[in-house]
């Protein structure tokens, strides 16, 4: 992997489901927390829409995206937004996610982390991208 930028520990705030067309279901799910480098962070993770037939304990990982803010003591923001995976951890409730963000400065970062389903906290490593 790249330099390491800093961690991350975010606290689940709450989740939001949306159905399409065809009955398939998006889990928006809203975390906020610190970042180094980066300040207080707030952001939402959205799952790419399931079919409602494959919502189930056999859901091993799909496409994932982020998209939020920093806000830094210094009073500067920092935006971004990202695609990336998820995907199961084995033997674990929790789930592995994946992902590179494109900042509002033009820079990029890869976002790698867990999120713990029994306390709900994503932790995780930025990097250099």
């Amino acid at each position: 992997m790249s330099e390491q930028i800093g961690t991350f520990e975010l606290d689940h705030v709450c989740n939001t489901y949306t159905t399409g067309p065809n009955n398939e279901i998006t889990n928006h799910t809203n975390w906020r927390g610190t970042a180094e480098g980066y300040g207080t962070v707030f952001g939402t993770l959205t799952f790419a829409p399931m079919p409602l037939s494959q919502m189930d304990e056999k859901l091993e990982g799909g496409e994932v995206r982020w998209t939020g803010q920093g806000f830094n003591e210094d009073g500067t923001v920092a935006a971004a937004t990202g695609t990336g995976t998820w995907s199961k951890v084995p033997d674990k409730h929790a789930w592995k996610l994946d992902y590179v963000l494109e900042l509002n400065d033009g820079s990029k970062i890869r976002s790698v982390g867990e999120i713990a389903l029994e306390t709900l906290k994503f932790t995780g490593t930025n990097y250099s991208a």
